[in-house]
């Protein structure tokens, strides 16, 4: 475990609430220990957000005594982070950005357990149960705003988008497509941008969604939320471009399998379009069922 210090303004909490007992508890721990020989706490990053995965009281308790800047290191452990999104938008919804913020917000135990606990144990079960509070589609007009989300979430995804020059690209082009978000709360967590063609066919130009909540369904989310709007516009058929099979490669497998469980048929490969790289073109006449998984 490797860690570095980073400002306590810049980590955002994921918990709502500080429980009073254990934050005594802390206190007095560190009225004796040097805060130099402490373990660091963890944090991760997703997209644009930095914040806390635990710890959130030792790091309250660090910021009383006058410290600006804590030891940390990133969260590697294969946590339900869909589950810690939807904690950090409660968050974001109560104006809880920075540590300092919890101040405020410190409470005696039964409060804590009955506020806190409670609220992520209904959670926890919803998300299970496939119930994702405060998820939702929402189409960005705004061309600089696509261009942000879009670098933000195909910058999370360099298996993907590992070119610099492509994913520029990319960034410059969503500018001027239909746009669509995948969102909890406020924050978006994915993204389709779709490129019209001529009055039948439309495009996916392009998709990302943070990997760490693949394979949620939220892709499928945003794909039915795009075709909707298509069939709205009495667009016949839409088209994507992926990795063609003659270049196995284990995560475009994946995404061709999305495709095809969304009613997508591959329609040609091409070695011409883009040059050096098998291009698989996927054909959807809109309108058609899904599988249905």
């Amino acid at each position: 475990m490797s860690s570095f210090a980073m400002q306590l303004k810049e980590i955002q909490p994921s918990q709502l609430y500080i429980s009073e007992v254990k934050l005594k508890k802390v206190r007095t721990f560190l009225e004796d220990v040097d805060v130099r020989s402490l373990d660091p706490i963890p944090i991760k990053r997703i997209g644009d957000a930095t914040f806390f995965t635990d710890g959130h009281t030792r790091a309250l308790a660090l910021m009383e005594q006058g410290l600006e800047e804590i030891e940390v290191y990133w969260d590697e452990d294969d946590l339900d982070w869909l589950q810690y999104l939807i904690c950090l938008s409660w968050c974001e919804d109560a104006n809880i950005r920075e540590i300092a913020d919890l101040r405020e917000r410190v409470v005696d135990h039964s409060t804590y357990r009955r506020l806190w606990h409670k609220r992520c144990d209904a959670m926890q079960k919803a998300v299970e149960e496939g119930n994702y509070e405060g998820v939702h589609t929402q189409r960005i007009v705004d061309p600089e705003e696509k261009s942000r989300i879009g670098e933000v979430v195909l910058r999370s995804l360099p298996a993907w988008f590992g070119i610099e020059e492509a994913l520029q690209g990319y960034v410059r082009g969503v500018a001027d497509t239909q746009f669509f978000t995948v969102q909890i709360g406020d924050r978006p967590v994915g993204f389709i941008s779709i490129l019209e063609h001529n009055e039948f066919t439309s495009e996916i130009y392009c998709m990302g969604i943070y990997g760490e909540v693949h394979g949620r369904g939220l892709g499928k989310e945003l794909l039915r939320t795009a075709e909707a709007c298509l069939r709205g516009e009495q667009k016949k058929f839409l088209t994507v471009k992926t990795l063609g099979d003659s270049l196995p490669d284990q995560g475009y497998e994946r995404t061709k399998w999305f495709y095809r469980s969304m009613g997508f048929f591959p329609l040609e490969e091409s070695k011409e379009i883009w040059v050096g790289t098998p291009c698989l073109l996927m054909v959807k006449p809109l309108g058609m069922r899904t599988w249905g998984i």
